[in-house]
């Protein structure tokens, strides 16, 4: 019979409670195993705020309403313009995975289409910290008033754009 690999404990150190079950977590690792463990220590990464994406839907119906488009297609066509860049110049495998697709479009323009869909598809900005997020929301607002399409934003929801 093979031994289960155990998964990974991630602690998120909010409170000395926390982390005191975080150090007995260890203790108790090292103590039930013959294997070498590892250790990392690093700051959070903070997702998107849910005061973000309520912005963010906000937006993309704003703009969906004054081009007569579906939200999905506006959610769709936001990634595809902006967030993709972004995280294309942060995230080294992401990045990667694109350069592998543009490299598809010289032999097929047709697969390349469908693929780099998927890909856009597959971009998600549950995935965003809060400051993709908001380089995303900056990149919107900025081309929307391009546009002419003044984005609006409640006063309750004012306080995350900062």
């Amino acid at each position: 019979m093979t031994k289960q690999k155990a998964k990974p404990l991630y602690f998120r150190l909010v409170s000395d409670e926390v982390r005191d079950n975080c150090i007995k977590a260890v203790f108790l690792a090292h103590q039930d195993s013959d294997e070498v463990l590892e250790v990392v220590i690093q700051p959070a990464k903070r997702k998107r705020s849910l005061a973000q994406n309520r912005i963010y839907w906000l937006w993309v119906s704003q703009w969906s309403e004054h081009w007569g488009w579906t939200e999905e297609y506006t959610h769709h066509f936001f990634k595809y313009k902006f967030l993709a860049m972004i995280f294309y110049k942060e995230d080294a495998k992401y990045a990667e995975g694109c350069d592998a697709v543009k490299l598809i479009k010289a032999i097929d323009e047709g697969m390349y289409k469908s693929i780099a869909a998927n890909v856009i598809r597959q971009t998600s900005t549950t995935k965003a910290s809060t400051a993709q997020m908001k380089e995303y929301l900056d990149k919107i607002e900025r081309y929307c008033y391009a546009k002419d399409v003044m984005l609006k934003i409640p006063d309750d929801l004012k306080w995350a754009r900062d």
